[in-house]
């Protein structure tokens, strides 16, 4: 069953997870523009001060129509979750998006969360 998430928190951007889940992010898709990379860090970066070191579950439901941009965005999320003791797992990859990371041979530094593939077969 999917993770549940609480909406966004007003101008914020980012998910709260109930107390004891993992930190979430949900980008807007269908893809991330680079003037919106700056941020999206921000929000990160807020939500990771809340959070001891842990996967920051990022759903990326909504990014349908990738481009080099948002791979951009997402392995710059990833090296400031890094960066600050946590990792980022990706969640509800489309397939456009989980193409594009496998054509680049990004897939290892942006994994997909391990529960995508039982949550296919809830959706």
């Amino acid at each position: 069953m999917p993770t549940p998430y609480e909406p966004p928190e007003p101008g914020t951007g980012h998910v709260r997870p109930p107390a004891g889940e993992h930190p979430a992010l949900r980008p807007a898709g269908p893809s991330i523009p680079a003037a919106e990379i700056p941020a999206l860090h921000r929000r990160l970066r807020a939500l990771l001060r809340d959070h001891p070191p842990a996967a920051v579950l990022c759903d990326v439901r909504a990014l349908v129509a990738p481009d080099t941009s948002t791979v951009e965005a997402l392995l710059r999320l990833q090296l400031t979750a890094r960066r600050h003791g946590h990792h980022l797992r990706l969640r509800h990859v489309p397939e456009a998006l989980g193409l594009l990371l496998a054509l680049t041979g990004l897939s290892e530094a942006l994994p997909a969360d391990a529960t995508d593939a039982t949550d296919a077969a809830d959706r």
